[in-house]
């Protein structure tokens, strides 16, 4: 895994860490579990698709499309059968289990996001330097 991938799945942990913290301190654990469960769907989901992305996607790879369909429909029939189950469970906060899954969404845009204004907040930085070095050396 790169290093990209470890701090995207930290920003995840963090922001299930902060979701389940607020709903434990209003008393929630079915708040917590339903959260947790779509977290953890949503991260396992993420995980698979980029081991097989990893692991096919290489030069001397036989047949990457065939091995990447063959892993999403497996994934996609056990990620259904979960869902049905999560449906079906009286104790699931269902829009509690959306916003676990939009946490994992939320965390990598957050990433996303935070990147990019680092990039650009460098790139103005050097600027601003050296437009200092040339008014100096003026």
């Amino acid at each position: 895994m790169d290093h990209f991938g470890k701090k995207t799945y930290r920003s995840i942990v963090l922001a299930w860490i902060i979701a389940i913290s607020w709903t434990l301190a209003f008393q929630k654990p079915w708040i917590a579990l339903s959260v947790t469960l779509g977290t953890a769907l949503t991260t396992v989901s993420l995980a698979v698709l980029q081991w097989v992305v990893e692991s096919t996607f290489v030069p001397g790879s036989r047949k990457p499309m065939k091995r990447l369909a063959v892993v999403g429909t497996k994934k996609y029939v056990v990620l259904g059968a979960l869902l049905y189950a999560v449906v079906r469970c009286d104790r699931i906060n269902l829009p509690a289990f959306i916003g676990g899954v939009f946490l994992v969404h939320f965390a990598i845009f957050s990433r996303f996001v935070g990147i990019r204004l680092t990039e650009r907040w460098l790139a103005d930085s050097s600027r601003g330097l050296a437009s200092a070095v040339h008014s100096k050396e003026n």
